[in-house]
């Protein structure tokens, strides 16, 4: 205050510019305060969120493994039931093969003539059919004459060259190509890189000049059925080549510049080779041509059921389903489908929980299209003929 010689009081004017300071600290000390509260209330709410969602996670999973373990029980209950009525062979009594592979217990179950529970129909056409999966194509078997390369696809230029491909003429069709390209992948995680595709798809043209040119190599030495028969254990006749369903990848190793990796033989001397060989079963393929020690001593010999017995790095996709089935049964293609046509509906098992359900419908003839049953719940299906007169069905549960 300022004081007059008349004794008189004034109030001194306050400073605008120091009000306004004052005010801007006191809001800036709002604003850090308010952020500060959000940010530990965004952290209380995320880490709320976090948990719940771990919670609602764990939770699923153990009532799946419950509704799957409920669903096999009512399956074996509803089967005994059936089959005591119809004087069937008890359940306990059909067939079942078991196997560790990959730390899990895989089984398959023989379901005898218990058909599917709960299903809706749909409708496939033969071509679809045809490029399922399962298509059998060896020298009693030949390509269907309706086969068709549409939907070929190039595995270089499809995985931007991720993938290694001797060139681009290296083609699958689409459920081959993601299936190599998963196993691929997952190889990488495991640290091994350098695979190469060195041949897929192989056209009936392509083999006609292959066959006459072994033909050309052998004319010297034989003539007329012998010669063809002979060529015949080198080159397959054209139209029974695996390599015709386009299902089919032959594998190596390369890296530009390693000769020490080049060098090496894929089955026997790299890791690489034996890593595909032994997990590419996850990824829905098998190894199409077990011979005498080939790929290793462990394998069974498979030639005099496949017809080949040269040592080919060939992988034949042909859908989970029936990979896990083939492996805890070491069985081939050739016998695979044999055992369905004797066995034509399985249930396959991985610790305990029911993952894949096959049924082989019979009859499958000259027909343009197939209505075809689906169970729910499954999740998934793959849908092939065999090209032994069967549609096979390959639900998922997983």
């Amino acid at each position: 205050m300022r004081i007059n010689t008349n004794k008189k009081v004034h109030k001194m004017k306050r400073d605008p510019y120091k009000m306004l300071l004052r005010l801007a600290g006191i809001l800036a000390a709002v604003v850090v305060v308010g952020i500060g509260v959000l940010y530990l209330c965004t952290l209380a709410v995320n880490s709320d969120y976090v948990s719940t969602r771990e919670r609602i996670e764990a939770e699923n999973a153990e009532a799946e493994v419950e509704f799957y373990t409920q669903l096999n029980e009512l399956r074996s209950q509803n089967a005994a039931a059936k089959e005591n009525e119809s004087g069937i062979v008890d359940s306990a009594d059909l067939p079942s093969w078991e196997k560790e592979l990959a730390g899990s217990v895989w089984r398959v179950e023989d379901e005898g003539s218990i058909g599917l529970e709960n299903t809706s129909t749909i409708t496939l056409d033969r071509a679809s059919l045809i490029n399922g999966g399962l298509l059998l194509v060896n020298a009693w078997h030949s390509l269907p004459n309706d086969f068709s390369e549409e939907g070929l696809i190039s595995v270089g230029q499809t995985s931007g060259f991720d993938i290694q491909v001797q060139d681009n003429s290296v083609q699958l069709f689409q459920p081959a190509y993601d299936g190599l390209k998963e196993a691929m992948d997952a190889a990488k995680e495991d640290g091994l890189e350098y695979f190469i595709a060195m041949e897929g798809y192989r056209s009936v043209a392509e083999q006609e000049a292959l066959f006459s040119e072994e033909m050309q190599d052998l004319s010297s030495r034989y003539s007329d059925e012998r010669l063809i028969a002979e060529t015949k254990k080198k080159v397959n006749y054209p139209g029974t080549s695996d390599y015709h369903t386009g299902m089919t990848v032959r594998m190596d190793v390369y890296q530009r510049g390693n000769s020490e990796l080049n060098d090496q033989k894929f089955q026997a001397e790299s890791a690489q080779g034996a890593w595909l060989t032994e997990n590419c079963w996850k990824y829905g393929f098998v190894f199409r041509f077990p011979s005498k020690d080939f790929p290793n001593s462990k394998w069974e010999d498979k030639s005099y059921k496949t017809g080949v017995s040269s040592q080919l790095n060939m992988y034949r996709f042909v859908g989970k389903a029936h990979s896990a089935a083939m492996r805890v049964l070491d069985m081939c293609l050739e016998e695979y489908i044999e055992f369905l046509i004797a066995h034509p509906h399985i249930c396959i098992y991985e610790n305990g929980a029911l993952v894949y359900e096959v049924v082989r419908i019979n009859g499958a003839g000259d027909n343009s299209s197939f209505a075809l049953p689906v169970p729910n719940p499954a999740n998934s299906y793959q849908a092939s003929l065999d090209n032994m007169d069967g549609v096979v069905m390959a639900y998922s549960y997983k």
